[in-house]
């Protein structure tokens, strides 16, 4: 239900005159979970009703709540209740359900667990109550939640919380527990905690969406187990972390972890490294303890975010500034070098043994005004993103003098600037709360400036990857288009005739359709089609078993390598058909082929299915190895080349390459992004393992394949999960007067021409899209215009081609609101190409666009006297519902009641 009731639960619901009630599990006496909850709930000032359900009024024994507010059921309460918590057994929760949903009850909290004697179907069944009562759930297993600035403390924690606008979610109450001692000896403020239990139906993927959109909450901090609605999860996060960080604890990291994983919260969790590359495509930074967890939360609590990852040091000791560049480094940052020409210019100011390196040391007698003019040199020399100042106090320096003078230049160079202040400092803290904004970061240790900048840049680094979205046909990468149609038609075959594991020969020519490098197997019947065969291939070759019921040739001797001459061929037919019988295979054949030699590097690739996450990709050393220990990267389809290279960083090819002997780099990549196209393409694939694909010199080739296919009734790409570039939605019309104008997904690499559209706009065109006269629009704005999760919205542009330069001559827009689950369009045209056509082809596509999605009605915002656009979109069947002073409201349903 996405974010449906939320703002009810966690600010209307729970406000200072609401009714609550509360049904016990049968015991109310002091110290129990019922007794601790109507303490909490009553440790404020606030009027809020109190009601206890309990039967019968049994075990009330030093219960805090007046006799006169316990029921036995909760249609006995005086007045219905806008949230209701339960601590009372699973099995009366469908019928609880039943009675919320006639009292109009907004949410239930569920504190109470599953026990091993009650069902999965018991789960299933409150949550399709819940769906069928319109009521939120939160839990099951849930600690309930605290909103520190409203005072609210619906839970079980009795730990005295600040207010702030760190957000805390996690899985587990006694994890909530720790963070909260932890933040109340750091004096870290929340917004809000909240305990999300086993996620039967308010999950991360809701809770992310919702504090999105809250002004109160400036960074995220998640404990998580497992996540469930997945690609509710990548898309709300991709969505959220281009405007507020998400930092998170993953558990279940090793095997044992995750079978306790699966106890704790009853389902499987997906695989760990699967989870590292998921976070990193959906914008989180991982962190792996609760002191790290509040640590980054902290720093990011500003959003200090650099303009890149150019560092500097400017300090006046050289022990400290030694010491950062170590800690630095043990964390993989490097600080920059020095221009020539910025050395020259910093020369007379640094200490004779600095030179020309960084950090810059300018000497411990450094005043405020040497500091002052080697940062301006520094500034103007545009070198660096971030400086680290490192400022041992002494009485020729005002520190808080010296920000704010170098504050405007700093700005102006777009330089971020982390202060270290070493010694006694005599201000106060609304000094320092004035000068720390969000380009400027005041610490009093050097490690708190290396932990700022490690922050900020981590940061940095899953914003410039949030913008990676790989189309869903690659254009860099030429396809068949018959050959994929003849790959669908063969899964189809396969799995129509009970057939879900390959042979390595069916193996390599089904991927042989995609155009991937296969060293080719041939069949033989008999000995003289061998010696035959062998003759034609040219000695040495190789001999398998080939056959659909086992992985690997390897697990019963069924390969024989180098085999030189025909005595060879003989003796290994006969060996290997024997072999076979052995085994008890009826299914199988022979296949010979020709023998890969001078191989440089054996690379093990392909793609598995995780439980949680769907298909990935996975790359590392091939050969028996690979089978012993798994070292090996992981990434999430769809790839591009971009994407593919930064696979290959991470795993020991991209060091082989660099240090040992080169290979066809950009053909690897060729191949992975070929391979990501077929697991696009067919959701059927469970398994699909080139082992080994081999490197010679050049030379690419994979000599052994085996592909497992699983039944799928999701059609691509929706067994993804991230969404990939829509480029099925491209279309080539033609205006009014004959050009070519192409309809098509907007691009992060758009924003240039976005920018170019936008500032071409006359004043009246300006004002009727944007309800303003604004002159420009903000960088930030422009990436949130170009930068769009496909997932739950789309915009397209119109682009032209003129004088041979191609331009964005309109754009049309359909945005999605998860607080209300309404689709908002938006359409406008530039002036000049106004009336020629090109608004009808952007509206109807991107009615278009709604349908194939299901949506079911989207909704406009028109300026009254905006009577040409008036006059537009009702030719397309738009209505008026709602009309204000200056504004229409439209809608058009696109399907029937």
């Amino acid at each position: 239900m996405g974010i449906y009731n939320l703002d009810k639960i966690f600010s209307s619901a729970p406000s200072s005159n609401s009714v609550i009630a509360i049904i016990s599990s049968g015991s109310c006496r002091r110290q129990s979970k019922e007794w601790q909850l109507y303490r909490n709930l009553l440790n404020d000032e606030s009027s809020r009703q109190i009601y206890l359900i309990d039967h019968g009024h049994a075990h009330l024994s030093g219960c805090p709540v007046a006799v006169s507010d316990i029921y036995s059921s909760l249609k006995d309460l005086p007045e219905a209740p806008e949230l209701v918590v339960t601590l009372g057994p699973l099995a009366d929760i469908p019928e609880l359900l039943d009675g919320c949903g006639v009292l109009r009850v907004s949410c239930l909290v569920v504190m109470s667990s599953k026990t091993d004697l009650e069902s999965d179907r018991l789960k299933v069944e409150i949550a399709a109550r819940a769906r069928k009562n319109r009521i939120r759930i939160l839990g099951l297993n849930s600690a309930g939640f605290m909103v520190p600035a409203a005072r609210i403390n619906l839970s079980l924690f009795n730990i005295e919380v600040s207010g702030g606008r760190l957000a805390l979610l996690s899985q587990s109450g006694a994890v909530i527990t720790s963070v909260l001692e932890v933040a109340r000896k750091r004096g870290s403020g929340f917004s809000h905690i909240v305990g999300l239990g086993n996620l039967n139906d308010i999950n991360f993927g809701d809770m992310i969406d919702y504090l999105g959109w809250s002004a109160k909450v400036s960074c995220i901090l998640l404990y998580l187990e497992n996540i469930k609605d997945v690609k509710n999860f990548m898309s709300a996060c991709r969505s959220v972390a281009m405007i507020k960080p998400i930092v998170a604890i993953k558990a279940g990291k090793s095997e044992l972890g995750r079978k306790l994983v699966e106890k704790h919260t009853g389902c499987q969790a997906g695989d760990d490294p699967v989870y590292d590359t998921a976070f990193r495509r959906a914008g989180i930074i991982r962190v792996e303890s609760i002191d790290e967890l509040l640590t980054a939360g902290d720093f990011l609590i500003n959003h200090k975010v650099p303009a890149g990852r150019r560092l500097g040091i400017v300090t006046n000791s050289g022990g400290l500034g030694i010491m950062a560049v170590d800690a630095l480094a043990s964390r993989s940052i490097s600080v920059s070098e020095l221009s020539a020409d910025l050395s020259r210019r910093l020369k007379e100011f640094v200490a004779p043994y600095s030179g020309s390196l960084d950090p810059i040391c300018i000497a411990a007698d450094a005043d405020e005004e040497r500091y002052r003019k080697v940062l301006e040199l520094i500034f103007a020399a545009r070198e660096f993103d971030t400086i680290i100042v490192i400022m041992v106090l002494n009485s020729d320096l005002d520190p808080v003098s010296l920000v704010e003078k170098i504050r405007p230049a700093a700005a102006a160079a777009r330089v971020h600037l982390v202060y270290a202040w070493i010694g006694d400092q005599n201000y106060s803290v609304a000094e320092i709360a004035g000068l720390d904004d969000c380009s400027t970061r005041i610490c009093f240790t050097v490690e708190d400036a290396i932990l700022s900048c490690y922050y900020a840049l981590r940061y940095y680094e899953k914003l410039s990857k949030l913008v990676l979205t790989p189309q869903r046909y690659s254009s860099d990468v030429g396809y068949n288009r018959e050959q994929l149609a003849r790959a669908r038609e063969s899964v189809e075959s396969y799995l129509d005739n009970r057939i879900s594991s390959l042979s390595s020969h069916a193996t390599r020519k089904f991927i042989a359709l995609y155009g991937l490098p296969v060293n080719p197997s041939y069949i033989t019947t008999s000995l003289s089609d061998t010696l035959r065969l062998s003759a034609n291939l040219g000695y040495p070759v190789v001999m398998k078993i080939n056959c659909h019921s086992f992985d690997y040739k390897r697990d019963i001797a069924g390969i024989i390598l180098n085999l030189h001459n025909d005595d060879a061929v003989r003796k290994g037919f006969t060996y290997l058909n024997k072999i076979a019988l052995e085994a008890g295979l009826s299914d199988f054949n022979l296949i010979l082929e020709k023998m890969v030699e001078g191989v440089d590097y054996e690379v093990n690739l392909g793609s598995r299915y995780d439980i949680e996450f769907g298909p990935y990709i996975f790359l590392g050393p091939g050969g028996v190895a690979s089978r012993v220990t798994a070292d090996e990267a992981v990434i999430l389809p769809p790839l591009d080349r971009n994407l593919a290279g930064r696979l290959i960083d991470r795993t020991r090819l991209s060091r082989c390459y660099r240090e040992v002997r080169t290979f066809d780099l950009e053909a690897l990549k060729d191949i992975l992004v070929r391979l990501s196209q077929m697991v696009v393409d067919l959701p059927e694939i469970e398994t699909l393992i080139f082992d080994p694909l081999t490197i010679t010199g050049d030379r690419l080739l994979i000599v052994d394949a085996k592909l497992k296919l699983k039944p799928c009734e999701i059609a691509s790409p929706a067994h993804l999960t991230t969404t990939p570039y829509p480029n099925q939605y491209e279309f080539n019309e033609t205006l009014k007067d004959g050009t070519a104008v192409l309809i098509r997904p907007i691009k992060p690499e758009d924003a240039a021409a976005h920018h170019c559209m936008v500032a071409g706009f006359s004043p009246q065109t300006r004002y009727f899209r944007f309800f303003s006269l604004r002159e420009e629009i903000t960088p930030e704005q422009l990436a949130r215009f170009t930068q769009i999760d496909y997932e739950r919205e789309i915009a397209m542009i119109a682009e032209v081609e003129n004088d041979g330069e191609k331009i964005s001559i309109g754009v049309n827009r359909l945005i999605f609101y998860p607080h209300t689950g309404e689709y908002e369009f938006a359409i406008v045209v530039t002036d000049r190409w106004q009336h020629s056509g090109a608004g009808y082809l952007l509206m109807d596509k991107l009615i278009y666009v709604a349908k194939d999605r299901g949506i079911k009605e989207i909704f406009g915002l028109v300026l009254r006297d905006n009577l040409t656009m008036m006059n537009f979109i009702k030719k397309f069947g738009f209505e008026v519902v709602e009309r204000e002073i200056d504004v229409c409201r439209v809608r058009l349903k696109l399907v029937d009641d």
